[in-house]
């Protein structure tokens, strides 16, 4: 007995090549698979090295001046001699004269790509003009590219509004680059916070003294 139904084209069409195109969607699918797999490898891969490079910033600690010990040099075998003043403030006033306290730290950074420079002084004077503390007690070197920090903290208010750093450096040779010596203030209370930088300025006249 024989069948006289007629089917559709499409039917016929895919008696003939269905099982060309399942093979074909088949293999697109197993592409699919590996190219997200990989892509999924690759992204943990990156993750992981991404941690594993990562370093949390360190909580500031003093620096130890035995790590920058300036060996066989001393201060008059330096002939370039230079100091900066550079203004810091411990508080400013906001809302009528109330005081906001702020942490301050002295940044002293020597950006001469290929020489060394040398601090003899780091001095923190108050508002008054009366020296508070020293922070270094020898000559210390910085090597290039290298920055020492010191840090006045948010409770230590001795300096007051218009305490400042007294900063002597020296270098070998006329030709090093004058280190890049500044403050940075920053204040937070509540969900409100303040941030700002002073440069330093140099003093020729304290080396007159």
């Amino acid at each position: 007995m024989s069948d006289d139904r007629e089917y559709p084209e499409w039917f016929l069409w895919f008696t003939e090549h269905g099982v060309r195109v399942l093979i074909l969607l088949a293999l697109a699918f197993v592409a699919f698979v590996y190219v997200r797999s990989r892509s999924n490898t690759e992204e943990r891969l990156l993750a992981i090295e991404d941690t594993v490079q990562y370093q949390a910033p360190r909580s500031y600690t003093p620096p130890n001046l035995d790590a920058y010990a300036a060996a066989d040099v001393s201060v008059r075998s330096l002939p370039v001699h230079q100091a900066v003043y550079v203004p810091v403030y411990s508080h400013i006033y906001y809302d009528g004269g109330r005081p906001y306290l702020l942490e301050a730290m002295l940044s002293v950074r020597n950006v001469d790509p290929k020489r060394s420079v040398y601090v003899s002084a780091v001095e923190y004077y108050d508002t008054n003009g009366k020296l508070s503390k020293r922070f270094i007690d020898r000559l210390i070197k910085l090597d290039a590219l290298q920055t020492i920090e010191f840090l006045v903290e948010r409770h230590d208010v001795t300096g007051g509004s218009g305490a400042n750093f007294i900063v002597e450096w020296h270098a070998g040779t006329k030709d090093t680059h004058a280190p890049l010596i500044e403050a940075v203030m920053v204040g937070r209370s509540g969900t409100n916070a303040i941030s700002f930088v002073r440069k330093s300025e140099p003093l020729p006249q304290w080396m007159a003294d």
